[in-house]
């Protein structure tokens, strides 16, 4: 009992194993202390081998960490503190896990998570397959994994009920959507529903009905952001959206990749006076006070922020910006994502002579397939340095700060929640997803955020991979954002 595999929980943040066991069964006597939560024997019964066994004391204590426990396991009996019911049923799972044929091992754990927000998007329009049944599993991962956050992106497969034209023939029904809310809200899981305000709205835009609201007629996947109706139709979206979704707290308005900014003649107008920056700024502002007009707090993407960082300081400070990055997988990073200056995912291009040798695997094949290399002390304009330099770290130009744009967002006032990829684009591992890849790039990324305060992070699954595919993903997950200290440990 010295060596235990934890095969289904996060590593706890402190553990003592010592010599002896004590007998621990679903009938041991509870003794619950004030302010413990009255239907936590449930969860034994759920948990604990048949049988008697030492008494268990539950105590509650204030100074305790949000979902944090203590456990301790001596001759006399177990006592569980914690200072709310998540932290007590963590604590009850963590008996549970330890026991072995109705006898735990003499111990005293602390744990309490590394990151407040801890979640995984669950993509029913990347995830066609993905149904009712696939939803409820991995919300069931998740929940083991100590997830307590989902994001459910939908696109065509929400069940509209005012604009029914919009939904795929496979959409979700009301009622399996009601099932799929009621399983995340029974395992404590909140969730953040996404409605795009802005881009990567195609599938409204390649019917005929709403044709009148293209900005332009080649990629039909943005609508034009000076049309009262692209606006009037976002706001009917999202009221949907709130009706179905009851008890939410946050709602993810999209707002990436609005890659045809300027394209209708009256944006071309208005860009060439204020930048496609100022097309997308107004907008989105509109849609996050419509948004915070419904009591919720809006989160989007940080990627078109970041581009038109000029017009960065005009946007409502309300918002949680949602800041995505697949590429970094080292934390400092020989990669470099340059979206400010227009350069995308680049390296150095000393990694690919001089330095090419102190490339980890991973690292090295992401340089290979997705990063140009330039000239990181004469590429980079003065304007762009003069603005960023601070934030690129100590070993700039050689490394950069994995995920710089972090205290960047946050010395300009927002919030920010990190997102990593556990399914993400154009890389496989053995001909599967690949899993290094997404390992690296969320343990880097749950490193960062711990380091920064950010709320967290919430990892993003694309691409319509099975639901075996982004399970390992959800593990790497809740390990590192429990646990940021696991992220270096191998074996």
């Amino acid at each position: 009992m010295k060596h235990i595999t934890f095969t289904y929980l996060p590593t706890p943040q402190f553990m003592d194993i010592k010599p002896g066991h004590v007998p621990v069964g679903r009938a041991s006597k509870i003794e619950r202390g004030v302010n413990v939560p009255a239907d936590l024997e449930q969860e034994l019964a759920g948990r604990l081998p048949e049988g008697r066994g030492a008494p268990i004391a539950l105590a509650h204590r204030s100074d305790i960490a949000a979902e944090g426990y203590e456990l301790l396991v001596q001759p006399t009996g177990v006592q569980i503190t914690a200072s709310e019911r998540r932290g007590f049923i963590y604590g009850l799972q963590r008996l549970a896990q330890i026991t072995r044929e109705g006898q735990a091992p003499l111990a005293e754990i602390r744990d309490f998570p590394s990151l407040p927000m801890r979640g995984f998007q669950v993509n029913f329009y990347s995830l066609r397959h993905l149904g009712v049944k696939g939803a409820v599993d991995l919300l069931d991962a998740m929940a083991r994994w100590r997830l307590n956050t989902v994001l459910f992106e939908y696109g065509n497969r929400y069940p509209f009920a005012r604009h029914e034209a919009i939904c795929a023939g496979d959409a979700l029904t009301r009622e399996g959507l009601q099932t799929v809310l009621a399983h995340a809200r029974s395992l404590g899981i909140e969730a953040i529903p996404l409605q795009q305000c802005l881009g990567h709205v195609e599938y409204v835009l390649c019917r005929d009905e709403y044709a009148h609201l293209r900005e332009e007629d080649e990629k039909r996947d943005q609508w034009c952001p000076l049309r009262p109706q692209s606006f009037d139709l976002f706001c009917e979206l999202v009221d949907d959206l709130v009706a179905t979704h009851p008890g939410i707290r946050h709602l993810h308005i999209g707002g990436d990749e609005a890659r045809r900014l300027g394209k209708c003649p009256e944006c071309a107008q208005t860009a060439s006076k204020g930048g496609p920056g100022r097309l997308y700024v107004d907008f989105v502002t509109k849609a996050i006070r419509y948004v915070k007009a419904q009591g919720l707090t809006p989160i989007l993407w940080d990627d078109m922020l970041c581009r038109h960082s000029e017009v960065l300081d005009e946007m409502p400070r309300d918002a949680v910006v949602m800041y995505w990055e697949y590429w970094t997988t080292q934390h400092p990073s020989a990669i470099f994502v340059a979206r400010p200056a227009g350069r995308g995912v680049v390296v150095d291009r000393r990694w690919k002579t001089e330095w090419a040798s102190e490339l980890d695997p991973v690292e090295r094949q992401m340089i290979a397939h997705f990063a140009a290399p330039i000239d990181f002390e004469r590429d980079f304009s003065p304007e762009f340095l003069g603005e960023f330099r601070r934030y690129l770290g100590e070993q700039f130009p050689k490394r950069v700060r994995a995920f710089p744009y972090l205290e960047y967002y946050q010395d300009m006032g927002f919030k920010v929640l990190c997102a990593p990829a556990g399914g993400s684009n154009h890389s496989t591992w053995r001909s599967l997803p690949d899993l290094p890849r997404y390992a690296d790039n969320i343990a880097a990324f749950c490193q960062r955020a711990h380091e920064a305060r950010a709320l967290g992070v919430v990892t993003t699954s694309w691409y319509d991979f099975p639901v075996e595919g982004v399970t390992p993903s959800i593990m790497y997950t809740g390990q590192t954002a429990w646990n940021v200290a696991t992220a270096g440990r191998t074996g």
